[in-house]
Order: structure tokens, then sequence, then C-alpha cells
């Protein structure tokens, strides 16, 4: 040895970790996420309550979706106690309604109720959904549901009124762990899952054993209110003074006021928005009808219990503005009712003459207030009182009667 050299261990060199350094900090990592994930289980999940009034949340539902599925999912069948899930958009979901308790899937469970039949229902609806999220939805649910209803949006058959495209949640399928076929890709312009799917079985084993991995969407949710790369996005803009300036905000309807007691410029504004895209002539290639075909086509594979509506407008304030067209709406409803009855399936259109709601129920054009929602379920309930008393699972497409052309019994 040189003079002045030393050894490795003289000069403070590190050593490597022996196999059982190795164990010991395996074993320290595996206890610290366990003891994140138990954290994140409490932190989550206290105060999830998924009885009639729960809703998904207006922020990052789909965050929400898969413990709101993996309960309904998870229920105990009970004869006594049909399963009845709402899938929809904003009117479902009760945007103009002051609280979940008085959406009308939850009406529609206390008037069930009164009328001694103890039905289970859940509210799946979420803002600006389209018939191409209810169809990975309900692809998923079909089987764990006595009754599907699911609301249909009027505008959204009009490629104007979608302003975010084909999808409005195109992260479903992997969310849900459902498969997007060449059909479905094709028609939404989204890719197809591949047969042989190792990244979204690892996802699905991850999210079985891995709160983290599995909850950070919705954990983001509560601690940001979006993204977790989209908070880390502006916060790195703030930084850098790079955030461009929030454009000024119009003003929304208030929640639960009748439309007529609106100002007469608020009310004008209302119904100008809604006339950009209520008037306009179905596509047979529209993806909204294409995706309600495969829907249904799926469904009645399935042998499920289904009825489809059309949700109710303000018929009385739309034509007295002259904004929409009467007859060219009876015929984009029956080209809609066309694709879901030629799968045997129940179609109501609540715009029709002798079923519209008043315009005192509605707090803009396409939603009710509370006591619209009130008396639009109640209304619901009487026409699917049928199939919930007849009986609990089974049935199949057979088992939805076709509505007569005016949607008068189901």
């Amino acid at each position: 040895m040189r003079i002045g050299q030393r050894t490795k261990s003289e000069s403070g060199g590190k050593r490597r970790p022996t196999l059982s350094h190795l164990l010991v900090r395996l074993c320290v990592m595996l206890a610290a996420l366990a003891a994140i994930d138990a954290g994140i289980n409490a932190y989550q999940h206290n105060d999830h309550r998924y009885e009639a009034d729960w809703r998904l949340p207006k922020t990052m539902p789909m965050a929400e979706l898969p413990g709101y599925i993996d309960h309904i999912v998870g229920l105990p069948r009970d004869a006594s106690r049909p399963e009845v899930l709402f899938l929809g958009a904003s009117p479902t979901w009760g945007e103009m309604n002051s609280d979940n308790h008085h959406t009308y899937p939850a009406v529609f469970r206390r008037t069930a109720r009164a009328a001694g039949v103890d039905a289970r229902v859940y509210n799946l609806g979420s803002d600006g959904a389209l018939v191409s999220d209810d169809y990975f939805i309900a692809d998923r649910l079909a089987g764990s549901a006595d009754l599907l209803v699911v609301q249909l949006t009027y505008h959204t058959f009009n490629p104007a009124g979608r302003i975010v495209g084909t999808v409005r949640f195109p992260e479903l399928p992997q969310v849900l762990g459902e498969p997007a076929s060449a059909q479905v890709a094709g028609t939404l312009g989204i890719a197809r899952t591949r047969a042989l799917n190792l990244s979204g079985s690892a996802d699905r084993t991850l999210g079985r054993l891995w709160a983290l991995f599995r909850e950070h969407d919705a954990l983001a949710a509560r601690l940001f209110g979006r993204p977790i790369n989209e908070e880390l996005f502006a916060r790195w803009q703030k930084m850098t003074h790079t955030a461009p300036k929030p454009l000024k905000a119009v003003a929304s309807p208030p929640v639960n006021v009748v439309f007529d007691n609106l100002e007469p410029s608020q009310q004008e504004l209302i119904v100008q928005r809604y006339s950009e895209y209520s008037d306009f002539r179905i596509s047979p290639a529209d993806s909204e009808l294409r995706m309600l075909d495969l829907l249904c086509a799926d469904l009645q594979q399935r042998r499920a219990r289904v009825v489809f509506f059309l949700s109710p407008l303000d018929m009385e304030i739309l034509e007295g503005f002259g904004v929409l067209d009467r007859k060219q709406y009876n015929a984009n409803s029956a080209a809609i009712r066309a694709v879901v009855e030629r799968h045997g399936f129940t179609f109501v259109d609540w715009n029709q003459p002798k079923l519209t709601l008043p315009s005192s129920a509605f707090a803009d054009m396409t939603h009710t207030t509370d006591a619209g929602s009130a008396l639009f379920a109640k209304r619901l309930y009487k026409k699917l009182a049928p199939l919930l008393r007849s009986g609990v699972g089974g049935g199949g497409a057979a088992a939805a009667p076709a509505a007569s052309p005016t949607g008068s019994r189901p």
C-alpha cells in the first residue's frame, strides 16, 4: 500500500447493504405504505353513506364513481328491495335543486316507499354526461340492477350542444375497467382496448391492493378540487407569473328559483342560450344516436330491464319564445324512439302533450326546481311502478313493454 493511501473503510466509504438491511428497509417501506393507506381509507370514506340521497360530486365526479359502483355491486340481492339505478346528465344529477334530498331519484325513492315498495334507488347522473358515458356505466352495472332508468338529454343529439365532443369522461373505460371495443372506439374516436391489456390488468390489481393508487383522483378532488397534475401546473404558473387572466364569469341562474320569477333580462339570456343548439335535425350518423343503438344492443343481450326517457323541457316557454320547432322536435324524438324500441325497450318522451310539466316546475329550460323534481318523480314513479312490482331480477327486454307512440303508458 502506498504511503498516504487509506482503505475504503478508513476513508468513510459506504458499504453495500446486506440482504438483512434490504429486508428491513422493505418491511419499513411496506409498513409506511400500509399506514398511509389506512389513513387515506379513513379520510376518504368515513363520510360516505351511499343512501338514495347521495350523488356524485360535481367536481371530478368520476374520481368517486369506482367506490360508488363497488358499493352497488356488493349489495346482496333482496327480492323485497328492487335496485333502481338512474343514469343521465345534469337533470338527473339535480343541477338546479337546492340539495341532494330534492333530486328526482331521491324523491322517487321516497315515493316508492310511501307506496309500499322499499326500492334501493341510486343516482348515477353527472353534469354533462353523454350516452357514451352511460354506455360504460350501464355495461358495468347491468347485472346489479333490477331496473335501469336512463335519462336522455334532447340537445346533446345536436353536435353543437356537445361542447366536450363525443364523450364527456374519456377516462371511464380505464376508471371502470370496461374495455372499449373496436365498434365503440370507432364511434367515439377513442383508442380501442387491446385484447391483451396488461396495463389494465395491472391497474385493476393495484387498485384492489393499494388505496393510494386507487384513490389518488378522489383524494386530489377533496384536497384541491382538481387533478394533481392540474394543481401542480397551476402552482408553477403562479410561481412563474404565466397564469392566464381568468375570464369574466357569466352569472348562473339562481338555484331552485322558478324561471317565471327571474328578471326578464335573465329569462331572455337563458332562452337565447338554449336556442343556439335546440334547432337541429338529428343525423343517423350522430355519435349520440349510434351509441344509443350500441347501448340498447348491449343491454338487450344482457336481458336487462331498462327504461329510457327524454327529460322534460320547459316547452311552454320554448314554444312561446318561438325557439323550438315542435314539428322538428317530434321528428327527432321519433328517431330516438325508433332506436330504443327496435331493441324492445320502453321509451317515454316527457315533452309530448299531456305529459309535459308546467312552466312553474322549471328553473331554466332543462332543469327543474325542488318542487318540479318532486312533481316529475311522482309522475315517473306512476309510470314505472308496474315494472317495480313485477318482481326482482330476470326480465330482459321483454320485461319492459314498449310505450305507445305518445309514451302514455310503459
